[in-house]
């Protein structure tokens, strides 16, 4: 186990009411912060930040997600709010960010550094959740962010990225082959910049979990694997067909999966 990096807020009583809101520029921005019932100041816990899509809100994919009863360690699990565009669809950027330079890349930062004031963190285990609209952030986010996040799990996402990451970042990628919003050649094209990133070869072998038909990228015991999970959800409880859904446990896959990592 690497050695945690504590956070600022070790070893101090954590605030009397859980965080709603940080501020990035001088606006308040919403985010729900889930601390474990058990939280204890003088033991580091992970951090797991998750991103919502276009069309749910950050309530709302807390309860879908499903990760805060699954963690095998002591975590805090943060869902920030995206903004609206003129439309008034949740966006995670401005029209004509630069792809290296997504205006929410801040929020990310403002939600970390708050949390990290406030409660203990281990800075070495910070991760990165998203579904759709939201994974597609949280993947373009693990190159930005290379130095600072240490895993990124996202489901039916793509990326938009550009020049240099900031370090290597193991992820576990979930993608339907017949995802009708997002299609496969984005995943696949991720797949290959992270194996870049990571320094990975090509070659893969099976992987837990099987359920989502997923390989690993990397040996194993590799400080920073990449798991590719073409799984293969059509339908939902309902029956409707739709390949860009988040299946039913998912949320505990990423959650073992984060936990497995040194």
């Amino acid at each position: 186990m690497a050695t945690q990096q504590k956070s600022r807020g070790c070893g101090t009583p954590p605030p009397a009411a859980v965080p709603d809101h940080v501020a990035v520029n001088g606006t308040a921005r919403g985010v729900i912060v889930a601390v474990p019932a058990d939280y204890r100041p003088d033991r580091p816990h992970s951090l797991v930040v998750a991103f919502h899509g276009r069309t749910n809100s950050n309530a709302e994919v807390r309860r879908y997600f499903d990760l805060e009863r699954h963690a095998e360690e002591p975590a805090i699990v943060a869902y920030p709010a995206s903004l609206k565009d003129a439309r008034g669809r949740n966006v995670w950027s401005d029209p004509g960010d630069p792809p290296d330079r997504l205006r929410d890349f801040r929020l990310f930062d403002a939600v970390l550094e708050t949390l990290a004031d406030a409660y203990c963190l281990d800075r070495g285990r910070v991760f990165v959740v998203g579904h759709s609209l939201g994974g597609s952030f949280a993947n373009s986010l693990a190159c930005a962010r290379g130095g600072v996040i240490r895993g990124l799990a996202s489901v039916g996402g793509g990326a938009a990225r550009a020049g240099e990451c900031g370090g290597p970042v193991a992820a576990m990628l979930l993608h339907n082959p017949r995802d009708e919003q997002v299609p496969v050649s984005e995943a696949l094209r991720l797949r290959r910049a992270l194996l870049a990133q990571d320094g990975l070869p090509t070659g893969s072998a099976p992987d837990e979990p099987h359920r989502f038909n997923c390989r690993r990228y990397g040996a194993d015991g590799e400080a920073n694997p990449v798991l590719w999970c073409p799984l293969a959800d059509d339908r939902t409880r309902s029956g409707r067909f739709y390949p860009h859904q988040w299946p039913q446990g998912v949320g505990e896959a990423i959650m073992d999966f984060f936990a497995r990592l040194g």
